[in-house]
């Protein structure tokens, strides 16, 4: 690599998303080789003393040395201990150690009451090996099935969710509200197996929620009508209200793949490729734009256009800008064109390109472009030109060429104005009023929305719903149902009405994820659940399957190759037994009969019919040898010669056709057919047969007989002269 030059690493440096990060990002001052504490198993059965009692000694020290966190609220700075603390989470003690469980005692009555007996395996273990038991271990791994007794779709059941400090705090409160001064409390293991329950009947459940139908002309509903009718009205510059398919909203175009899908925002639904937008990760769950997300209910505006809607991206000053702006104008372009984020090169922007004034909108306001014609100096927006349908073309070059400005040779962005459109482009003239409409009565039309709002709420449809506005799950009462019955097996008390709460939680928590799933469940149409193992598991499996469609594909074509040459061959076989049962025949319809369907010959077929007869006569193989149909042909062409009632021109044609005739008859009338045909087929049964060799055929015709002495060399260098 030459010098001066920067590698494209090095230059492509943007911000990334908080997958991408390393952890050390997040906390610079950790130091790896810091030493953990850790518990450890001993025998202490010599010494008199338990694990349980060293463990309360080791407790305090562990509990001043436990990690903090500050928390900034109202300008006040508060210290508190980070994470559920091991006072909160109380276990039963036990009077026997480890190193004493050898069979000698016995289970207690409190676990023998779900079940447990000293010789009982739990997860695979031995109970007697393990340092405690928690009652619902048994519900999980019994015999029994306790859960595909609640519900069919918790078979094979294992607790996959885990508690964060929100769900502490939440169990905290639930137990001193609802639980309090019960005996009976939730811990954390039945939280997080009625987590998991809630996650896992809602995966089940989703699949046969009806997906919302697309936008169309057809749908009754108050919102597709009112986006066609905003459209029909005021046109569109970010692809919404289409009666078809919505485009993208920054390059137009409707087609996806696996690579570059299409993407909808839950927030403003506006679509935009993953390529166009910079969506490198499709996430599960919602997916917001970059307004929505960082500024939803804030109005934004667009530094280069009057536009308010469409797919929005921030510079590097923190202002907002349409992301098909930062692609057609010139002295724009994206820091990384991954993300597509944040625009740069606002300072390169001459100040004339400030100043012009929109033609379309009318407004001097942002920066325009201007028409691509040399003596054209019209100036519009990027958002009002396609509000218009101005004409507006890549020229060849991708989305990514586009916003980093690194053309192909030959390669460049055009735009023209109505008045230089090019041929067979359409009229602009009613996208331009539209796009002027829609500025000038941009006030009422947003009176007009919110009034259609208003009625949307005190009109609400009545039929069931599963989701919430933000496409966050609603708890149905099955699920209340299916945890009430969970937190009845553990004897405590008020449980319908704890079991409430807890879905309320679970869909609030859902919410705050955005619709994000707590739990990660494997689902075949989505690969992004796959670690690495699994997915390349699947890629093996894919060119395993890769293979076999290559060779299915030769085998297609091997089979084809075999069918054209059985049909070639059963042509053959059709041609040599009419060769070998109609000799005759075959002669004459290859040399002779054709002379019947020249122009001479028709003039000569409507005087004398028999040439007529004569041809059914071939066709129906009457004629025993060539000499005999040559005969009766020659006898026919004397009889009209013979007539004296025959003009002149057709005398000429007669002896024309019989000239051809008899050039023709030529070829074939001197040939022995039998002959012939012993030198090529044998008949053998009902079959028809080809020759292999017919030297020894050729030799018996020519009274030869096969050589028993060897060749002198003399002999041998003649053979050898007379076959050069």
């Amino acid at each position: 690599m030459s010098h001066g030059k920067i590698p494209l690493r090095a230059r492509d440096e943007g911000p990334k998303l908080r997958e991408e990060k390393s952890y050390t990002d997040f906390y610079p001052e950790l130091n790896h080789h810091e030493l953990l504490p850790l518990i450890l198993e001993r025998d202490n059965e010599a010494s008199g003393t338990s694990d349980l009692e060293d463990g309360k000694k080791n407790s305090g020290s562990l509990m001043q040395g436990s990690p903090l966190k500050q928390i900034i609220f109202n300008n006040k700075v508060t210290v508190e201990p980070l994470g559920p603390q091991l006072k909160k989470t109380c276990f039963r003690p036990c009077r026997i150690t480890i190193s004493q469980l050898n069979g000698k005692y016995k289970v207690s009555s409190q676990f023998q009451k779900y079940g447990y007996r000293s010789n009982m395996v739990v997860m695979g273990a031995d109970v007697r090996t393990m340092p405690y038991l928690k009652k619902t271990d048994n519900l999980i791994h019994n015999e029994n099935d306790y859960f595909i007794n609640i519900s069919p779709h918790l078979k094979d059941f294992q607790v996959e969710y885990d508690m964060d400090e929100q769900d502490d705090l939440y169990l905290q409160f639930l137990n001193n509200t609802r639980l309090k001064g019960s005996k009976k409390l939730l811990n954390h293991e039945i939280f997080e197996i009625i987590m998991t329950i809630l996650e896992t009947e809602w995966f089940h459940l989703e699949k046969k929620i009806p997906q919302r139908s697309s936008t169309n002309v057809i749908s009754n509903s108050h919102e597709s009508r009112a986006a066609w009718a905003h459209f029909e009205l005021y046109g569109s510059d970010d692809g919404s209200g289409y009666s078809v398919d919505q485009p993208c909203a920054i390059c137009g175009g409707t087609d996806s793949d696996t690579s570059n899908a299409i993407v909808f925002c839950d927030g403003c639904d506006v679509a935009v490729h993953q390529e166009c937008y910079g969506v490198v990760f499709i996430p599960e769950g919602q997916w917001l734009c970059r307004r929505c997300m960082i500024s939803k209910n804030r109005k934004i505006n667009c530094l280069f256009c009057p536009s308010h809607t469409g797919a929005f991206k921030q510079t590097d000053t923190g202002s907002w800008g349409h992301v098909i702006c930062a692609i057609w104008i010139p002295e724009l372009f994206f820091a990384n064109i991954h993300y597509m984020e944040p625009i740069e090169g606002i300072y390169i922007v001459p100040k004339s390109r400030w100043r012009l004034n929109c033609y379309i909108c009318k407004q001097k306001v942002g920066a325009c472009i201007q028409c691509a014609n040399k003596n054209c100096f019209a100036a519009y927006h990027v958002t009002c030109a396609k509000r218009a349908g101005l004409f507006m073309n890549f020229g060849g070059c991708t989305v990514l060429e586009a916003a980093s400005k690194n053309f192909r040779p030959g390669m460049k962005l055009e735009s023209f104005c109505d008045k230089h459109s090019p041929s067979g482009w359409g009229d602009c003239q009613i996208g331009i009023i539209k796009a002027r409409r829609y500025f000038r009565n941009i006030k009422e039309v947003m009176l007009q929305e919110s009034n259609k709002v208003s009625q949307l709420d005190t009109h609400q449809d009545t039929k069931i719903r599963w989701k919430t506005n933000r496409s966050t799950p609603i708890a149905p009462n099955l699920f209340i149902q299916v945890v009430n019955q969970v937190v009845a097996t553990f004897d405590i008390p008020d449980s319908e009405k704890l079991a409430i709460d807890l879905c309320k939680y679970w869909s609030m928590k859902r919410e705050l994820k955005r619709g994000a799933p707590l739990v990660r469940k494997f689902d075949p149409s989505s690969f992004n659940t796959l670690g690495t193992v699994e997915l390349q598991k699947r890629i093996d499996f894919a060119e395993v399957l890769l293979k076999d469609l290559n060779k299915l594909e030769e085998l297609s074509h091997l089979l084809e190759k075999r069918q054209q040459a059985a049909l070639l061959k059963d042509e053959a076989k059709a041609t040599i037994n009419n060769i070998w049962f109609h000799p005759v025949r075959y002669l004459l319809q290859k040399n002779v009969t054709p002379l019947w369907e020249t122009k001479d010959f028709q003039v000569i077929r409507k005087i004398e019919p028999e040439f007529a007869n004569i041809l059914r006569k071939v066709e129906d193989d009457e004629y025993p040898s060539i000499t005999a149909f040559s005969h009766e042909v020659t006898s026919v062409f004397d009889r009209l010669f013979m007539r004296e009632d025959t003009l002149l021109q057709i005398n000429s044609k007669l002896s024309i056709c019989q000239r051809k005739f008899n050039k023709q008859i030529a070829k074939i009338d001197k040939i022995d057919i039998h002959k012939l045909l012993s030198r090529d087929f044998t008949f053998d049964g009902n079959e028809v047969r080809e020759v292999a060799w017919s030297g020894p055929l050729l030799m018996k015709e020519e009274e030869l007989s096969e050589i028993e002495e060897e060749f002198t060399p003399a002999q041998e260098r003649m053979l050898k002269a007379l076959l050069r």
